[in-house]
């Protein structure tokens, strides 16, 4: 049986807290910006906390900060939201279940998502 390494747990635990940070930033901002906005600063903060403790706790990176450590986060962000995407789409013309398609697109790119960060972003 393959041992699951701790930073994936962690990496569980860093994005549920990110989801609920993005929601509590959403519905506070709602009141002064309108939702298109609200949302897009709402998902900007919890990605950079995201980052934060991605790099620190998640993966325990010593490497310096820089322009393209950023980069490259940014790019593994782009990639999870086209596997979250691509695979919610096929899922859905396949199956024509919704909540089984959010579930397999969400798994799957919590997959890519972690293994391109521990890969490449944060190695």
């Amino acid at each position: 049986m393959m041992k699951i390494p701790t930073s994936a747990y962690r990496f569980v635990v860093s994005g549920g807290i990110s989801t609920c940070i993005d929601f509590c930033c959403y519905i506070l901002l709602m009141s002064v910006l309108c939702p298109s906005a609200a949302k897009a600063l709402s998902m900007v903060i919890a990605n950079v906390w995201s980052f934060l403790i991605n790099r620190n706790w998640v993966f325990s990176s010593r490497q310096q900060v820089n322009i393209k450590t950023i980069g490259l986060y940014i790019v593994t962000q782009f990639l999870n939201l086209a596997t979250n995407v691509g695979v919610n789409s096929v899922m859905l013309s396949l199956t024509y279940n919704v909540v089984l398609s959010f579930v397999v697109a969400t798994l799957c790119a919590t997959i890519v998502n972690y293994s391109l960060q521990k890969i490449i972003v944060f190695r």
